[in-house]
């Protein structure tokens, strides 16, 4: 990715070996590193009474947990922006203390320029911010998430992608960021799982029309047709990813409703869920 701008989000506990590859890959490649470093607080609550007479009401120990907070998010950033100078990269290192409510607007305006996000797993300790921290990177943000980075050292260099196909247009924005990963990768498997060869569906040869266009572009292709039998198909992507020898999964996010997957489970919450393979979303 040459010249890549990776904003990289970190959690109050993130440390800078969780960011070696970024910092690889941002070396290698002439790229620059922007790092926030993001602490939730508890929420406000607010007095029920008509306007303009409600009044908030901070909960006891709000303010000694939001300064709390700052001082290990600031501790963070002085240890962040020692480490990139030593590294004599190019960025920036901010941070974020805010309510969960409010982090998936801020992230997003944060990552406007940004080439590609990367939620650290650091972030995972507050499951709520970590939430929303996805959800506005990848409904609110023009780029793409990435995940699991940490597991991989080469899931920002992949020698070996697996894209999960469906003929989406989730997926194709997917593929189109992962372009610059995808032409330097010595093989890509365009993976379908119960492919519907119907014409509203995946077509007649399910994964052929991207393969001749990743081709076109000089990528490596194979083209593989799965039954998910009895797995989900997360299952089934994570098994074929490791059978593959998989660097990074490539995928479509939320191709069906958001809450609908919430409540009932689907691919994207287990693949978001997973910690043991790098992925690249896009919805």
């Amino acid at each position: 990715m040459k010249n890549a701008t990776f904003f990289a989000l970190q959690g109050p506990e993130g440390t800078p070996a969780d960011l070696a590859s970024i910092v690889d890959a941002a070396e290698a490649h002439g790229g620059r590193l922007s790092v926030l470093h993001v602490g939730a607080v508890p929420i406000m609550t607010y007095a029920i009474a008509a306007t303009p007479y409600g009044i908030p009401v901070i909960p006891e120990g709000w303010l000694g947990e939001r300064d709390e907070m700052n001082k290990r998010l600031a501790a963070r950033q002085e240890e962040m922006r020692a480490y990139l100078t030593r590294e004599s990269l190019t960025g920036e290192v901010a941070t974020l203390c805010a309510e969960p409510t409010a982090l998936h607007d801020i992230v997003a305006v944060r990552s406007l320029f940004a080439d590609v996000s990367i939620a650290l797993n650091s972030l995972r300790d507050d499951e709520t911010a970590f939430n929303d921290i996805v959800y506005g990177l990848l409904f609110k943000a023009p780029g793409p998430l990435m995940l699991n980075v940490e597991k991989g050292s080469k899931a920002l260099a992949p020698e070996n992608v697996l894209i999960a196909w469906n003929n989406s247009l989730p997926v194709a924005r997917a593929v189109r960021a992962a372009l610059p990963l995808l032409k330097t990768a010595k093989e890509v498997t365009i993976a379908t799982f119960d492919a519907d060869p119907s014409r509203w569906g995946d077509g007649e040869s399910p994964g052929a029309d991207l393969a001749m266009w990743l081709s076109h572009h000089g990528c490596t292709i194979t083209v593989q047709e799965y039954v998910t039998g009895s797995k989900t198909v997360a299952e089934a992507i994570l098994n074929r990813a490791q059978e593959t020898t998989a660097d990074l999964v490539v995928m479509g996010a939320y191709g069906r409703s958001r809450w609908n997957e919430r409540f009932f489970g689907g691919t994207t919450e287990t693949m978001i869920a997973q910690q043991d393979m790098a992925v690249l979303l896009s919805h």
